[in-house]
């Protein structure tokens, strides 16, 4: 058997040779790692034991911690390929794979999947990154017909009839494993299957992030076509960061609120309609158009896909004594839920396991449009905490894998199909939840903010919960949602990790 690079071939100790040839082994490194550096030792343990995959390397998500940029993450793994090519071995046996080891850990890749993955322009389409190729086409016993690792990427040569070579990046590889299960070696940290984002948490004591109106509607010359300016930048990452965002200097109307919405994304309709401009009445579809007060919760659980975004902008609030003096009360209220949850975990592991487990069915039965229940795809609602898929490895959930909070009280109904096994499930979930509500509206948590015409607020509505205090007087109100599967393309647009 001969270990192969790109130039010129290089032999092995006969003994060795003949040990990876029963193996069905093929061998091929870069110059700058010269396959002898791997003993057939090595070579052997690998085929003797099942090889897993190797997930992306990263830190556990830290509330008061800074992760690295888009940018800076990329580099780090640009950087490392190319200072240290990963190597690349192809098992010859009946299920064939290309297997690589990034600095001492493994991800194994079916030639199958490789073949169905490939980027080029061929097979995907350069524009719309739509797939091109045929998947059901290719032999289901495909095999690499060679490899060779270079500082841009793995380039495979796949066999005739319909010879075609692909170029996969490294960076590429390492963050896509097609294999849930993995192994991380003893010098990498298992991010698991934790949030995309992660979490800086915002308390009373911390200052509220704030981007004026103008930075983030104005775009320079070379920005025009892109809409992508700077200021618009640092106000998704705020939103993305921290969670929730004051903008000032913004005119007290209603159409410079709906442009700067809409400088996001798509404003998303509702039963609400797109853009909305209430003030409270008498007969109102919901109590947010009363004056009474509204504990913390998030808007639209009675959806399926709960609202993302949320913008408020006050743009009056006068006495009806006299209308020529400011309305009295109505501050409103903001909770890091996340920041919550994560306390909850820490000091009573048992309600948050209540709250992440027993789904609650939400509804919304005063609109003309018709009744709105969260049961489309899930009958009986879903939990207050929700997570995203663990990974095999994470028994439990917590706070590194929760993605959205659903909670609302006021729009919370008994569910038409059973929810708890039993008493005891049923007592401990009301216990929780009494407990949640507590935490929601201690000091500790709640940002209680007077809100003022020409300052509108947005906030992540998967993760902040708001709420208002009782008022007297007239209160005008414009908002509008945006889909959270809208903002977070635009955050990626943008750079900005989502």
């Amino acid at each position: 058997m001969k270990l192969r690079t790109s130039t010129t071939p290089l032999r092995v100790p006969h003994k060795a040779r003949s040990r990876c040839d029963v193996q069905g082994f093929r061998y091929f490194a870069s110059q700058a790692q010269t396959p002898l550096q791997r003993s057939s030792r090595d070579l052997t343990a690998r085929r003797s034991t099942s090889v897993q995959p190797y997930a992306p390397r990263g830190i556990h998500p830290s509330w008061r911690r800074s992760p690295l940029s888009p940018s800076q993450s990329q580099s780090r793994h640009l950087s490392s390929a190319m200072s240290s090519t990963p190597r690349a071995l192809v098992n010859d046996m009946a299920n064939q794979e290309v297997l690589i080891d990034f600095n001492g850990t493994a991800m194994r890749y079916p030639s199958f999947w490789l073949r169905d993955h490939c980027p080029c322009a061929e097979c995907q389409h350069p524009s719309t990154h739509q797939r091109q190729l045929d998947t059901f086409t290719i032999d289901p016993e495909i095999k690499v017909s060679n490899i060779e690792t270079t500082p841009d990427g793995l380039q495979i040569t796949w066999p005739a009839p319909a010879q075609h070579t692909s170029l996969y990046s490294w960076s590429w590889l390492e963050t896509h494993p097609p294999f849930t299960q993995f192994k991380p070696s003893s010098n990498t940290t298992s991010r698991g299957n934790t949030p995309s984002r992660r979490w800086t948490a915002t308390t009373p004591s911390d200052p509220v992030p704030r981007v004026p109106y103008e930075a983030i509607m104005s775009t320079s010359s070379d920005e025009t076509t892109t809409g992508s300016g700077a200021g618009l930048k640092s106000f998704l990452s705020a939103i993305h960061t921290s969670g929730l965002c004051f903008i000032p200097s913004t005119p007290s109307d209603p159409s410079a609120t709906q442009s700067l919405i809409e400088r996001i994304s798509h404003i998303r309709a509702t039963h609400y309609g797109g853009f909305w401009d209430f003030t409270s009445e008498v007969n109102p579809i919901d109590t947010a158009y009363t004056n009474d007060p509204l504990p913390p919760h998030t808007d639209t659980t009675y959806f399926t896909d709960p609202a993302g975004l949320q913008l408020f902008h006050l743009l009056s609030h006068t006495s009806l004594a006299n209308p020529t003096e400011p309305g009295q009360g109505g501050e409103s209220t903001f909770v890091d839920g996340f920041a919550a949850a994560s306390y909850l975990y820490t000091h009573h592991p048992q309600h948050y396991r209540s709250l992440a487990t027993y789904p609650v069915t939400s509804a919304a039965l005063g609109a003309p449009e018709g009744s709105f229940f969260n049961t489309a795809s899930s009958l009986q609602g879903y939990p207050v905490l929700n997570h995203s898929s663990p990974n095999p490895s994470i028994t439990s959930p917590s706070p590194s894998t929760l993605v959205q909070i659903r909670w609302n009280n006021l729009d919370r109904m008994a569910p038409s199909t059973p929810s708890f096994p039993n008493h005891t499930a049923l007592k401990n979930w009301y216990a929780a939840a009494r407990e949640w509500a507590r935490i929601l509206e201690s000091p500790e948590f709640l940002i209680t903010v007077k809100l003022q015409p020409g300052e509108p607020v947005i906030f992540d509505n998967w993760r902040v919960l708001h709420g208002r205090l009782g008022f007297e007087g007239k209160r005008r109100v414009c908002g509008a949602y945006v889909g959270m599967d809208d903002f977070r393309a635009r955050c990626r647009s943008l750079g900005i990790e989502a």
